[in-house]
């Protein structure tokens, strides 16, 4: 053996030792994380089918209480009907508001696209709060102006019904389908529309025969990510529905489990009946998505394409366009914030005299339940946040670097909690730990293990998006200059990811914060974080107090968006 053969040795040895040690280790971690996140989904199939606890007798006793008991049934039926209504109306605003404000000549579109996307910032409790401020039949702003105009009583809207929480939630999930479609309009090959106009096409032949068949896997996956969504949906049918006595699936599991006596049976199989919906519309949609590839529109030249002229709707469409972009969040913001300023909500507290500071001393110094959640609701965020972009890290390497032997379980196992509702995967992660004694429920451990599950995927979709943008040459020579995996981890791809790494951070943090049907069924007293604060309050029905509260989730949500924003980028271009 030559002298630098001998030298050599040794640091070959070494390497090979830290790539083996590198590879039982991610292996480890993959097993672990494809063991999380699919184990719900197991209890829940079969809490479904026992009689009593998991391992007791095998019945379908539960399966055919779904369909046949009345409550039951009758929450089947509104589930699909709000799901329908909501999606579609998702679908109508998302898709003509992506159409409008990117292909067309209607002015200001750039910041209807960004007020249409606010309330992905914006918790969802907060928009219903404001929703039943302007709408409420009784005391709503919008009902107390048509009192005023007509001179008596007159109610104009009623947000206490199927199509006021079909109208919450088609416009809490339009900024979804925005951003799945807005793209690929803007983004659509010029040469082809240029080609349909010289065979004769007009605008409207060219929209329907070019522009929307292009457009088809897009629209496909974002009406079925709504679909998921809206059926799976809690806090609406579980605040406004309720109160209403509009009964949804939702809200029935989180009767069944909560009341006395529980019914954690029939909880399970109606929590199975939105897992297999939620996983169907997964494996389609990502059929629609594999499948993209026939409808390739960008090509490697190429003009921007040609922007539809309007003529005369021009200023009217983009004033509906704006008014339909500012229901969504800003309406229902000032209407939050101008009840969290009354003494009383009423029809007649619109006055001078109602207004005060009284309920913002009486929730952040007075009400003892509101630091302690604040500091249970940060700490998990902060920690759950952490968690998904480290594990995401490890499991993206893992997948796209390393392809060890469980990368293609990882990547569909992945998926999986994108199909299922919170509420379902609430049910599956409870009837686990709930078994164990001595274990972890009743902690906070159960509350990040949820949000950590629940919430990887699309951690790891940033993360990966990230790493493929990495060439590995740059990892191939940090490793030949004696860097190990961590080395190479923390010297050359988190400083090149980093932009990723925040706006993943940040996205984790702010879902985290204001998720409430994952974890309605996992806290007790000394765990309650605030969006399960929100809904005591809520059932109470001290609105003011609850505006205020709202605005304080709102503020310590956007806040470490306003510090970290201008460091973060939150697509994979």
């Amino acid at each position: 053996m030559t002298a630098v053969q001998a030298a050599g040795a040794p640091g070959l040895e070494a390497q090979t030792r830290s790539i083996a040690w590198e590879r039982v280790v991610l292996t480890a971690v993959a097993a672990i994380a494809v063991l999380m996140v699919c184990y719900p989904v197991v209890v829940v199939a079969v809490r479904a089918f026992s009689k009593g606890e998991i391992g007791s007798a095998l019945t379908f006793e539960w399966i055919v209480a779904v369909f046949e008991s009345s409550r039951s049934h009758e929450a089947l039926v509104n589930t699909v009907i709000y799901t329908a209504g909501s999606s579609g109306l998702a679908m109508l605003l998302g898709v003509g508001l992506a159409f409008l404000s990117t292909r067309t000549d209607m002015p200001g579109g750039r910041v209807i696209g960004v007020l249409t996307m606010l309330p992905m910032l914006v918790p969802p409790f907060i928009l219903v709060v404001g929703w039943v401020a302007l709408a409420d039949p009784n005391a709503g702003f919008i009902n107390i102006l048509a009192s005023a105009v007509h001179g008596s009583r007159t109610s104009w809207v009623n947000i206490s019904t199927m199509p006021g929480l079909i109208w919450m939630t088609g416009l809490f999930l339009t900024p979804y389908v925005y951003l799945l479609v807005a793209a690929g309009f803007r983004n659509s090959d010029a040469a082809m529309e240029e080609a349909a106009r010289v065979c004769g096409a007009g605008r409207l032949r060219l929209l329907r025969t070019v522009i929307l068949p292009l457009q088809r896997p897009a629209l496909l996956a974002a009406l079925l990510l709504v679909i998921i969504m809206a059926a799976g949906d809690f806090i609406i049918p579980a605040t406004v529905g309720l109160k209403a006595r509009i009964y949804m699936l939702p809200s029935l599991i989180w009767q069944n489990h909560s009341s006395l006596p529980g019914r954690p049976g029939l909880a399970a199989a109606q929590s199975l009946l939105l897992v297999a919906v939620g996983l169907l519309c997964i494996y389609f949609q990502r059929r629609a998505l594999a499948r993209g590839g026939r409808y390739t529109i960008v090509g490697g030249k190429g003009a921007r394409p040609m922007l539809f002229p309007l003529g005369k709707l021009r200023y009217p469409l983009g004033l509906l366009a704006s008014l339909f972009a500012l229901s969504s969040s800003v309406i229902p913001l000032l209407a939050v914030t101008a009840i969290a300023f009354m003494r009383y909500w009423s029809p007649y507290a619109l006055k001078p005299e109602n207004l005060t500071l009284r309920n913002f001393r009486y929730v952040l110094f007075e009400y003892p339940q509101v630091w302690p959640s604040a500091q249970n609701s940060m700490l998990l965020a902060l920690a759950g946040a952490t968690c998904c972009v480290v594990l995401a890290i490890a499991l993206a390497w893992y997948v796209i670097r390393m392809r060890g032997r469980l990368a293609g379980v990882v990547e569909y196992a992945m998926v999986l909690p994108l199909g299922i509702p919170g509420i379902a995967l609430g049910v599956g992660i409870l009837s686990l730990w709930i078994l164990v004694p001595g274990g972890i429920y009743g902690t906070l451990w159960i509350l990040l293990i949820a949000y950590v599950t629940a919430h990887i995927p699309v951690a790891m979709q940033f993360v990966g998006s990230a790493l493929h943008r990495i060439h590995t040459d740059l990892e191939d020579a940090s490793r030949v200059a004696g860097q190990a995996w961590s080395g190479t981890i923390r010297r050359i791809d988190i400083p090149l990811m980093r932009p990723a790494l925040i706006g993943s951070w940040l996205l984790m943090y702010v879902v985290i914060l204001r998720e409430i049907s994952l974890v309605i069924l996992l806290y007790n007293p000394s765990t309650v974080v605030l969006s399960v604060g929100l809904m005591d309050v809520w059932s109470s029905g001290f609105y003011p107090e609850l505006a205020v509260f709202s605005l304080l989730l709102l503020v310590l949500g956007l806040a470490p968006v306003a510090l970290l924003w201008k460091f973060a980028r939150f697509s994979s271009e």
